[in-house]
């Protein structure tokens, strides 16, 4: 299925980066998923489509930085999905 955002939105994929982290486990055994250790406010996310808007910023192909939680997460064909508003995005990565 291919998705067009409208106006000033944007369609990103969040980019996992490769991290090799011992697992983390507490003095009392349990152990501690990767969500719970996570520090970061910011998620890397490559842009997968812009909206019609003609004054966005960044294009398809372009690896940006936004906040953890902005947007709204979508699955398409499996994959999680987020669209948000081009504001969102905090900065480009060149």
């Amino acid at each position: 299925m291919d998705i067009k955002p409208l106006g000033r939105r944007v369609l990103v994929q969040e980019v996992e980066e490769e991290e090799e982290e011992e697992e983390e486990v507490t003095e009392g055994g349990i152990v501690l998923p990767d969500s719970a250790k996570s520090e970061d406010n910011y998620i890397k996310a490559e842009v997968l489509a812009v909206g019609t808007n003609d004054k966005i910023e960044v294009e398809a192909g372009d690896e940006v930085i936004l906040s953890s939680y902005s947007g709204t997460g979508i699955e398409v064909d499996g994959d999680e999905l987020t669209i948000l508003k081009n504001n969102d995005i905090l900065a480009k990565i060149e």
